[in-house]
């Protein structure tokens, strides 16, 4: 038992000293000191050979001066602490490069379908807007698309702004940011819910036609028009086949326009926000080009593919058209595809441009229950032979 003893004291000096000497490799170091701070024993010695106490044990360490012994547990707890600080910051860069990578693939994996159903839901919210050039970017945490918006005056697009979406892995957020930070909202539609008495309506219209009257011929305007009835495609452009316009918007009715709040009024008149519609082109009829006038089913049928397109993505379609659409007019996607699948596409407005001399023409059709002026501009109807930009360096 003795000699069992005096192994166990043997072994412990050894190791003792192996470690103040700076002998022991870092795992067997770290080892030892758990071991010390376990073992009451261990601590005790230790303390005495650091100090120079304890007699023959004092002798056994003259080989070591307590400046040096100092400097070696200095040196180990240094070698200790920059080891962590090493493990740390790898095991932290291996997180990043993980977190990056995993927001990375979720940005791309989403970014088609956020694409599409932001440029959708700009089209189909704001009358006369459109989507631009877009670009996209991806940081350690999230992801972003910006699009440029732009709105047709005459024959000329104007910046309106731009509209970003982000994403931190898959939660999305949307924010429009409009030219000189406000959104002035000129373009209303009047929604026929009963015959309109074209008398009494005639403040709806006149306040345009005043406004169009004092312009001079030179320049050009948007005008959103309003109709009695609910037209078809066909219906509009036999209507407007006369003048010499553009049409940039539809106002589309899409079954939720009577359960407005307005609408118990009896009048219900929607901008932004509240009417649905569609940029006339801006959806994607495929390979085969489309007639400036006509072919009103193809329209319809690539107007409702859209829309059933957003009802499927109705978790980013949610997060994106919350931010065009007012709090109180809910998106209600799948409702309006139901009724445009029933009742099919029919239109009650349109965003139109063109010269203002042309616009008045448009006073002269009964059929038009209110007009709203929107953006004016200087005469650019005519298409230059050679034209460009150059952007500041």
């Amino acid at each position: 038992m003795n000699l069992t003893t005096d192994k166990a004291n043997e072994d412990r000096e050894r190791e003792l000293l192996a470690y103040l000497r700076g002998e022991m490799t870092e795992e067997e170091a770290a080892s030892f000191r758990a071991r010390i701070a376990a073992d009451e024993l261990y601590a005790e010695r230790l303390e005495k050979l650091l100090l120079g106490s304890g007699g023959e044990e004092e002798r056994e360490t003259d080989v070591l001066s307590e400046e040096t012994q100092r400097a070696i547990l200095r040196r180990s707890k240094w070698r200790h602490r920059l080891g962590n600080a090493a493990y740390t910051v790898a095991i932290s860069l291996l997180v990043g490069a993980v977190l990056m990578f995993t927001n990375g693939w979720i940005g791309w994996y989403l970014y088609e379908d956020a694409y599409r159903v932001a440029r959708d839901m700009v089209h189909f919210t704001q009358p006369g807007l459109t989507v631009g050039s877009s670009g996209s970017q991806i940081g350690f945490l999230y992801g972003e698309i910006t699009m440029v918006l732009r709105e047709q005056v005459g024959r000329d697009d104007q910046n309106a702004g731009t509209f970003s979406i982000s994403n931190v892995f898959s939660i999305i957020s949307a924010k429009p940011a409009w030219t000189d930070g406000l959104r002035k909202e000129r373009l209303f539609f009047l929604f026929p819910l009963s015959a309109a008495d074209r008398e009494e309506s005639a403040f709806r219209r006149n306040p345009a036609w005043n406004t169009l009257e004092k312009l001079p011929e030179g320049t050009v305007a948007q005008l959103a028009v309003s109709f009695d009835r609910l037209l078809t495609h066909d219906e509009y452009y036999a209507l407007f086949s006369g003048y010499d316009l553009d049409t940039t918007w539809f106002a589309v009715d899409t079954g939720q326009e009577r359960n407005h709040p307005d609408a118990a009024e009896g009048s219900l008149l929607l901008s932004a926000g509240d009417v649905w519609g569609y940029a006339e082109r801006e959806l994607d009829y495929g390979e085969a080009p489309i007639q400036a006038h006509g072919e009103g089913e193809r329209r319809a049928r690539a107007y409702l593919a859209e829309m059933e397109y957003l009802a499927g993505q109705e978790r980013l379609t949610n997060a994106i058209g919350e931010r065009l659409v007012t709090a109180r007019n809910r998106l209600r996607i799948e409702e309006r595809c139901r009724y445009l699948q029933q009742n099919g596409v029919r239109l009650y407005g349109a965003v139109v441009t063109g010269p203002v001399k042309e616009l008045l023409k448009l006073r002269q059709e009964p059929s038009i229950t209110a007009a709203f002026v929107g953006r004016i501009d200087w005469w650019n109807w005519d298409r230059p032979s050679a034209s460009g930009q150059r952007t500041s360096p």
